[in-house]
Order: C-alpha cells, then sequence, then structure tokens
C-alpha cells in the first residue's frame, strides 16, 4: 500500500497554495479559516517540515511548499487526464464543447440545428465554464475563447478569426438612422460586461458618442431583445447576431468593422482524429467562423481589407496544462 498523506488534504493545499491568506482560501472554499490552518498543520507534520511562511499580512509558501505545489499539480494533471481518457473512451460519437453562454445561445445554437440534421448520430455536451486547462487533461474535445490572448499559445490545435463588431436594430429602427452620427439620436443599448464595445465602433466610425441616451443590461442576450423590440441599437460581434439578420429580425446599417480580438477555437490534439470532433471542427469552420465575416466600410470612413483568417498553428507548444 503507498505511503501518502491523504490525497484530499494534498488536493486541498494546491488549492490553498493559490491564496495569499487562509482567510481568503477559506472564504473561497466554502470552509473555515480554522479548518484550513488545522488541515494544513496536519499536513505540515505528516511532512515535518514548514510548507508555510505565517506573516502578519497571511501566508506565502516555502521553498518545500513550492516543490510540493509543483508535484500536485502534476500529478494531479496526470491524474485527471487518465481519468477522462477512460471516462471518454466509448464517448464514439459525442462532442465536449466548452464555451460561454452567450456564444452558445447566439453563436453556436441557431446554427447547430443544420448540423444535426446532418449528422444526427453525433450528441453534444456544452460547457460554459471551462478553461483551457479543461481542454488540456481532455474534459473538453472543443473550446471556444473570445479577447486577446497571450502569444504563444499553450495549445497546437487553434483556429482564429478576427472579431468583428457593428451596431444593430430592429428594422423599423431604421427611419431614424441615416448615417453614424444619427445613432445618437436613438437609446444605445449596452451590455453590462461590453460598457468599452460602443466606444470601439465609434472610433472605426470617426464620430463622437458624448450624451447619446444610453440603456444598460445585465446580459447580452437582454440588449439584443431590446434592439429586437425597437427600445435602440444594441452594438454587437458580427458571429452572434448573424441568424437574427439572416432572418431579418435585425438590421446592421452600417455593416461590421475588425476590432482588436479574436475568436479562438481549440481543438485537443488527442480527440480532434475522432470522426464527430473533425465533423464538428469542419462545419464550425464553414458555418460558424466562416461565413459573412468580411470587414464592412463604414460611411465616411476607409473600408479596411482586413479578413477573417483561420489558422492552424501547428509550430506551437505541444498542448500541455497550466496548472
Amino acid at each position: 500500500m503507498r505511503k501518502l498523506p491523504i490525497l484530499k488534504s494534498l488536493h486541498l493545499f494546491e488549492a490553498v497554495s493559490e491564496f495569499p491568506s487562509f482567510s481568503r482560501a477559506a472564504e473561497r472554499l466554502n470552509m473555515t479559516s480554522g479548518a484550513v490552518s488545522y488541515q494544513m498543520r496536519l499536513l505540515e507534520d505528516w511532512f515535518g517540515r514548514r510548507l508555510f511562511v505565517r506573516h502578519s499580512a497571511g501566508v506565502r509558501l516555502t521553498s518545500d511548499g513550492e516543490q510540493l505545489k509543483s508535484s500536485c499539480a502534476s500529478a494531479f494533471t496526470m491524474l485527471e487526464k487518465g481519468c477522462y481518457e477512460l471516462r471518454r473512451s466509448d464517448a464514439g460519437r459525442s462532442v465536449v464543447v466548452g464555451c460561454s453562454t452567450t456564444f452558445l445561445s447566439h453563436g453556436l445554437l441557431p446554427r447547430l440545428g443544420a448540423f444535426r440534421q446532418r449528422y444526427q448520430d453525433i450528441d453534444f455536451v456544452f460547457e460554459t465554464e471551462a478553461d483551457l486547462d479543461a481542454l488540456a487533461v481532455g474534459a473538453l474535445d472543443v473550446l471556444f475563447v473570445s479577447g486577446l490572448l497571450k502569444r504563444p499559445l499553450p495549445v497546437r490545435e487553434v483556429h482564429v478569426a478576427n472579431e468583428m463588431i457593428g451596431p444593430v436594430c430592429a428594422p423599423a429602427t431604421l427611419k431614424a438612422i441615416k448615417s453614424p452620427q444619427d445613432i445618437l439620436s436613438i437609446p444605445l443599448l449596452h451590455e453590462a460586461n461590453g460598457l468599452d464595445a460602443w466606444s470601439e465602433w465609434a472610433s472605426a466610425a470617426a464620430i463622437c458618442l458624448q450624451g447619446p441616451r444610453r440603456v444598460v443590461f445585465d446580459t447580452f442576450t437582454l440588449a439584443v431583445e431590446a434592439a429586437k423590440s425597437g427600445l435602440g441599437a444594441a452594438i454587437s460581434s458580427q458571429i452572434l447576431v448573424q441568424s437574427n439578420l439572416e432572418k431579418g429580425e435585425l438590421v446592421a446599417p452600417f455593416g461590421f468593422v475588425p476590432v482588436n480580438r479574436s475568436i479562438y477555437m481549440f481543438v485537443n490534439g488527442h480527440r480532434r482524429n475522432i470522426a464527430a470532433v473533425s465533423e464538428f471542427e469542419r462545419w464550425v469552420l464553414s458555418e460558424v467562423l466562416g461565413r459573412s465575416h468580411q470587414p464592412s466600410p463604414v460611411p465616411g470612413r476607409n473600408s479596411q481589407d482586413q479578413a477573417d483568417r483561420s489558422i492552424e498553428a501547428s509550430s506551437w507548444p505541444i498542448l500541455s496544462s497550466t496548472r
């Protein structure tokens, strides 16, 4: 029998080591500070050496603590990979997709019906709180991320498309909008987590948005629904409203312009050769990331010839967990 500390204590240690104090760790882990301190003391007693330096502002890892943290990260990552490989060994025609709720609701689900008609035997599992670590250990087959990521990217298989944004509104609202400056005459609808999006677009359109009426919603979905109802104009990524534009529920009076963000589709290198995953990957590149994403000219400005791109960066490092 292996002579190791209690696995739960090591798992707790790895979590606690990320925080500057036991009290902060306890709050995040839904434990009492005393319980965290007691468990860490038991672990130190087992090793016969200090893992933390206690000081007035909190705690920090000793050199021994840093060594144990590295060992735990490697061991738990290997264990996770093994568990997910076993769990997925008979997954067959299924794809596990990680993405935000917004991207799932507006970017994938409106188009997924067409994919399911072609591939009725493929099942899906969607995870809306997943990250690159989950992809690395095999918990995901495909992961979508929007934003700015540091280079080099920590995975090998990745496709990238420029993000395009622009104002969208109900067709009836077009009567009040003849030029970008006319946007100032109607309420601007904002998503709480994207308050800078209108400023990004205004910079591309060379107009000043000082003084317009502003309505803020908790979610992107509510902002889009308000735009569809004729309550104003929302700012949106093209990929999120493409289905609304195709149905005529929304119009984009000035098209879409590229911003300094990208939409990334990461594919788990160990799963991408499985038929279901490769079929979904090809479909996304053709029908989601690759559809109607050329930059649109904004009246009064030179059009930009920056087309979407989809690249596979095979020279980047092999897929690995960063934990």
